[in-house]
């Protein structure tokens, strides 16, 4: 180990810590309000680890910087809830107390807010460099001697895929994901868990796709099959209205290409956040339009806006709300979970137990509930959901933020530190891709969501290992040079 390279990496850990403390205590401390003077503070402190972040080259392969890493991908979306709806506000551009979702705004819980929302990326960068450690110390990568080890794998995912979605459709299943916009659904937990298990398995098969390029191979039978069916599904929730499902897929692919098959610019960069931003825009307003069609999508992106719909609140304002309703809901009026939200979302690892323990008429089981009841009251027959703050702060107050969020960056971290290691194995590409969607995501969500998803990817690729090992086949062992280098 080089010591003394190491000391300015344990330096930056140990300063990032004292913030997390300062912070924290500042989260008690502060007062309600919405202030120019606190606000401004922490948005300068969100763009020197925003800027940080994306200077800071990640580099999964050796040979390729990459410019969409995990932590620039969970900042940007952070960036859109937490950060920039206050820089517009007190620039003058738009207004927090002007919502067409909400009756009421609670305007005067932006300070702890904002305090709670640099709890957060400074919790997610300090558990990021414990996850990852210093550069200095990483061995060389090793390349993915898979031989044919996966050819089998391939059939198996395009059976379950077909499979799970002519099951979804021919039942005429509607998950709560897709039925929140058509306003039908059907199937309970078992909808939402197939529709789980699809977009899942759209990403292991794209991610399979991208190891076998990135080695160098031709596409295997099955996972050339699967491409089209992945187009396919993609297009049909965006077009139901579930942006957060078909981003998920779209994430990993692309983040997926840029990472291990092709570096990419800036510019390149910049035009796909654009062009990302304009549809996820453009889906917001078709799902409430009776034109669902593929064309009409089309047609909507490039029209112009009329004012007063240009003028209208985007949904990311109700997760911006949200946040600032937490601190007048708990623990004044509700006490903290301690622990009962988490228990309840890490039990949806094993299908259908939570409806079994629960039972059908249990309520306020989950913090996006709490915050429906209390925000809109009981009848309100829709819902405005969670958000990664609101959901550690719920569960173990303010400690909790640093707490959870500090864990699932060093979980993080050490999915990144992994993949670079093994850079052309489908295995570590795989759960790679599936953080870099999920985390990309995860500030609209509860801490518990990305769990569902890895754990049931894992059971499967164990699940394949015992198919092999019972066929007397193990995966080859890694070498250590490059298999770019190696004749083919």
């Amino acid at each position: 180990m080089n010591r003394t390279r190491s000391i300015p990496h344990k330096t930056s850990l140990i300063g990032q810590a004292l913030l997390l403390g300062c912070l924290t205590f500042a989260l008690y401390a502060v007062p309600t309000g919405n202030d120019a003077y606190l606000a401004w503070p922490v948005i300068v402190l969100f763009y020197i680890y925003f800027i940080h972040s994306f200077l800071s080259t990640v580099r999964i392969r050796p040979d390729i910087p990459v410019y969409t890493s995990i932590e620039t991908l969970f900042l940007m979306f952070y960036f859109l809830l937490f950060i920039n709806p206050y820089q517009l506000h007190f620039l003058g551009i738009s207004d927090l107390r002007n919502n067409s979702y909400l009756p009421f705004v609670y305007e005067h819980g932006s300070n702890q807010a904002l305090v709670a929302s640099a709890l957060g990326f400074v919790a997610f960068h300090l558990g990021l460099s414990i996850g990852t450690g210093s550069n200095s110390n990483l061995p060389p990568a090793k390349s993915a001697n898979e031989g044919q080890y996966y050819v089998a794998f391939g059939y198996i995912v395009l059976l379950l895929l077909s499979g799970f979605i002519l099951i979804y459709e021919g039942a005429g299943l509607q998950s709560a994901d897709e039925g929140r916009y058509t306003k039908i659904t059907s199937g309970g937990a078992i909808a939402d868990g197939i529709y789980l298990i699809i977009t899942m398995l759209c990403i292991v098969a794209g991610s399979r796709a991208i190891a076998l390029i990135a080695q160098r191979k031709a596409l295997e039978l099955p996972i050339l099959l699967c491409l089209p069916i992945i187009a396919y599904w993609s297009a049909r929730i965006l077009l139901h209205g579930d942006r957060n499902s078909f981003f998920l897929i779209a994430i990993a692919a692309g983040g997926g290409f840029f990472t291990f098959i092709r570096r990419t610019s800036w510019m390149a960069l910049a035009a796909c956040v654009f062009a990302s931003l304009v549809l996820y825009t453009t889906v917001e307003t078709v799902r409430m339009s009776q034109d669902r069609s593929f064309s009409g999508l089309i047609a909507r992106m490039f029209e112009a806006r009329p004012s007063e719909e240009a003028n209208r609140s985007s949904s990311f304002s109700i997760t911006t709300a949200t946040l600032r309703a937490t601190f007048d809901i708990v623990p004044e009026r509700l006490d903290y979970g301690y622990g009962k939200y988490k228990l309840i979302g890490f039990a949806g690892i094993v299908p259908l137990v939570r409806g079994s323990l629960l039972g059908s008429d249990a309520h306020m089981t989950n913090t996006a509930e709490v915050l429906s009841s209390y925000m809109l009251g009981p009848n309100a027959g829709w819902s405005v959901g969670s958000n990664l703050l609101t959901d550690a702060y719920m569960d173990f107050g303010p400690f909790g933020i640093p707490g959870l969020i500090l864990l699932a960056g060093i979980f993080s971290g050490t999915v990144q530190k992994r993949a670079a290691l093994t850079p052309f194995s489908t295995r570590t590409i795989t759960f790679y891709l599936l953080v870099l969607g999920n985390f990309a995501e995860l500030s609209r969500y509860t801490v518990d969501f990305p769990v569902r998803m890895l754990t049931w990817t894992y059971i499967l690729f164990k699940a394949y290992d015992v198919l092999m090992w019972m066929q007397g086949r193990a995966l080859p062992t890694a070498r250590l040079s490059n298999p770019l280098n190696s004749k083919r």
